[in-house]
């Protein structure tokens, strides 16, 4: 019996964890995920974190990817269910995971590619008026 409680917390642990990071620069920037509250009306849509340096910032379902000049983003859309959004630019793409809870892995996932020059969420970050 004792095995299986082991077992199962294991699976449950491995099952529903998310990264807690994200690539900036090629290097790993430690997040925190915040506890939806009143405070974030948007927390249906949107998933609060806290950088390293306790600035917060808003993950959705959104990734922005650059690709390499001689590599296809579409090899990757099925690998990842992902669909493009909107092309951004050359070899620059937003897109669409399906699940907002796998935007930070899928993003962490590509920027370890070779022909990825870089993976990121499309962060909502709070606008601060000048």
């Amino acid at each position: 019996m004792k095995f299986f409680v082991i077992l199962f917390m294991l699976l449950f642990q491995y099952g529903s964890a998310d990264d807690t990071y994200y690539y900036k620069n090629n290097q790993q920037v430690t997040i925190t995920k915040i506890p939806s509250t009143d405070m974030y009306r948007d927390y249906s849509t949107i998933d609060y974190y806290k950088t390293d340096n306790g600035v917060t910032v808003g993950i959705t379902d959104k990734i922005i990817v650059k690709v390499s000049s001689d590599s296809d983003i579409r090899k990757y859309l099925n690998a990842f269910n992902l669909t493009i959004e909107k092309e951004l630019g050359k070899n620059l793409y937003l897109l669409k995971a399906e699940n907002k809870n796998l935007t930070i892995d899928i993003s962490n996932r590509l920027s370890e590619k070779d022909d990825i020059e870089y993976a990121h969420p499309d962060f909502i970050k709070k606008r601060v008026s000048r």
